[in-house]
């Protein structure tokens, strides 16, 4: 699962719930039912977690090895590749021997056969090149002055558009960057009332707010005040009002570590890679230039009354201090080092069998890439050159889609369903986003329900999640149809990990969706997280709970509908869900 840092929160408050209600199970599901066994899911599991494997990292060959092992079990079952005819040479796959790595021979079939199972894209790696250049320039009336900055050691980058730039532009200080503040307080214009224009300028802005001491202050909000005028917020406001950069810097007057000190984690974090699918259009942003004392002295050195003093004043009688630096200018060059990473997601087709209804289309995923050697994604840094086999996330529910594969494959239901085994989850959900949103292998608005399996071994073996329903209230019911038979005690208290796993890109589409996940624990994300701490009865129970949901959903007259709750049923439901968790002994 994607690497998110939460805790499951109870809140209060009513319930109503309007949903279609899905009376009794569709008959026929009982052969493919007998198929999902733990014998299989082990089997998959110990190939896919295997040590030889290195954690399936998805810009590692270890990882397409695994992608060949999915292709090949999909081709066994009889699905169908609907990824077209782009195919190179690779070696063959076989699965009969538990674990082993998967890299031995299969004289059976075509080595380009497995490729036809691929979908193909592009993992675009950025990185901040070490190059950056700032250059300040001073004009006075017999010449000017340009002062070239060190990255690194005087400035640091926070940007998150993987695209070279340069930008070249006036700057105008606005004291704490504060927007529409209490009682009439606004950075944005002067103290005499004028509007400043930021619009395609570089602003300069301080870290903190007035009177940020002083614990009675209106600008303190009940203590949240370093949260309400955080730099963050501070730079999305200036992005709106048109800025083309921020530069920021600490108060002068408040008592800070030295620039190489407090600086030195964010530099590391933001000269981290950051992964992207080249051509999907992301969240606008515009770059943020965390600067040290040196340059900021260097801007407001012109000043009519020195910086010190005029933030003293203002902690006293809170009032703008901005200004545009008529006699400044900044040059910005911004670089990237991209390179683009191949990868694959593996589908396999399974027609339906009703003339109409094989038309629409469910989509039964879980990803199969882990966090390879924790690299990136590891929850521990000292871990980092340690393989993580990522028993529990994902080898489990990847194991538990190709079981549920194997089960469809025997009955077969009336819609079509897709089987795909996404690859990049880790890296931001980049194999569902690109399906999902570039290039869904069958018609996006022909898919009617999407079924998700994520870390489904783990904790209690009589518990299980139910994610995505704050979406489909029927899909709620659902589940609850499905698990009379299998008899777990579901869970919907996982409002924060909706987005965190391969079924939002298909909420954002508003495709009705759930994922089933077993809940976090202290081995999340480790080198722990091996096959030997999983529970394979609970995970045989969790397939055989999503295959009879899945079958539901592709056998009933009674589509399920997106309909996002009310703040109301969400707050009821995670109380009711939170009040029965406490019943039960849980890692996380």
């Amino acid at each position: 699962m994607k690497n998110f840092f939460l805790r499951f929160k109870n809140v209060v408050g009513g319930f109503l719930l309007c949903a279609t209600t899905f009376s009794q199970i569709p008959g026929g599901y009982k052969q493919g039912l007998e198929k999902i066994n733990k014998e299989d899911l082990k089997k998959f599991v110990s190939v896919l977690a295997h040590d030889s494997l290195k954690g399936r990292a998805a810009d590692t060959n270890e990882n397409l090895i695994a992608a060949r092992y999915i292709a090949h079990r999909f081709y066994q079952l009889g699905l169908a590749p609907i990824c077209g005819n782009n195919r190179k040479q690779l070696p063959a796959v076989t699965d009969e021997e538990d674990n082993v790595s998967p890299v031995v021979e299969a004289k059976e079939v075509d080595p380009d056969y497995y490729d036809s199972f691929f979908q193909k894209f592009f993992i675009l790696d950025s990185k901040l090149s070490s190059d950056n250049l700032l250059t300040v320039t001073t004009n006075y009336a017999e010449g000017k002055k340009e002062t070239l900055y060190d990255y690194r050691n005087d400035f640091i980058i926070d940007y998150k558009t993987p695209q070279s730039v340069s930008i070249s532009s006036k700057v105008v200080f606005l004291g704490y960057g504060i927007s529409d503040g209490p009682n009439n307080y606004d950075d944005y214009k002067t103290n005499s009332g004028e509007q400043l224009d930021v619009k395609n300028k570089i602003v300069l802005i301080l870290e903190g707010y007035p009177q940020q001491d002083d614990s009675s202050s209106i600008f303190n909000l009940n203590k949240k005040g370093l949260i309400t005028f955080s730099n963050k917020k501070k730079a999305a406001v200036a992005m709106e009002k048109g800025a083309a950069a921020v530069l920021i810097a600490k108060s002068p007057i408040i008592p800070a570590p030295p620039f190489a000190v407090s600086a030195e984690p964010l530099y590391k974090a933001f000269s981290n890679s950051s992964y992207s699918l080249p051509e999907l259009e992301t969240k606008k942003n515009i770059p943020l230039i965390y600067i040290n004392q040196k340059m900021l002295k260097e801007l407001l050195a012109d000043l009519p009354v020195k910086i010190e003093r005029q933030l003293s004043e203002v902690d006293s009688v809170p009032k703008s201090i901005s200004k545009e630096l008529t006699n400044k200018s900044i040059q910005l060059d911004i670089r990237f080092e991209n390179k683009l990473i191949p990868s694959e997601n593996v589908v396999g087709f399974l027609e339906g069998t009703d003339p109409v209804l094989k038309n629409e289309y469910i989509v039964v995923g879980a990803h199969f890439d882990h966090v390879g050697l924790g690299n990136y994604g590891a929850m521990n840094k000292k871990d980092k050159g340690l393989i993580h086999n990522g028993a529990d996330d994902n080898a489990s529910g990847s194991a538990g889609m190709m079981e549920l594969a194997e089960a469809f494959s025997t009955c077969k239901p009336k819609r079509s369903i897709v089987f795909i085994a996404f690859n990049a989850e880790e890296m931001g959900l980049l194999g569902s986003r690109y399906y999902a949103y570039q290039n869904p292998l069958k018609d996006i608005k022909k898919t009617v329900g999407m079924v998700n399996l994520d870390m489904i071994s783990r904790n209690d073996a009589k518990v299980i999640w139910g994610g995505g329903i704050f979406y489909s209230s029927d899909m709620k019911n659902i589940i609850e149809e499905a698990n009379k038979e299998i008899g777990f005690e579901v869970f919907y208290n996982v409002g924060l990990l909706t987005f965190a796993s391969d079924q939002a890109a298909f909420i954002r589409k508003k495709i009705p969706s759930v994922f089933f996940f077993a809940g976090l624990h202290g081995d999340y994300h480790t080198p722990k997280d091996k096959i030997n701490t999983i529970n394979l009865d609970k995970a045989e129970r969790v397939s055989k709970l999503a295959f009879i949901s899945s079958w539901i959903l592709a056998n009933t007259d009674k589509l399920p509908k997106y309909r996002e709750m009310g703040m109301e049923e969400k707050v009821q439901l995670v109380k009711d869900s939170g009040e029965r968790q406490k019943k039960y002994h849980l890692e996380h």
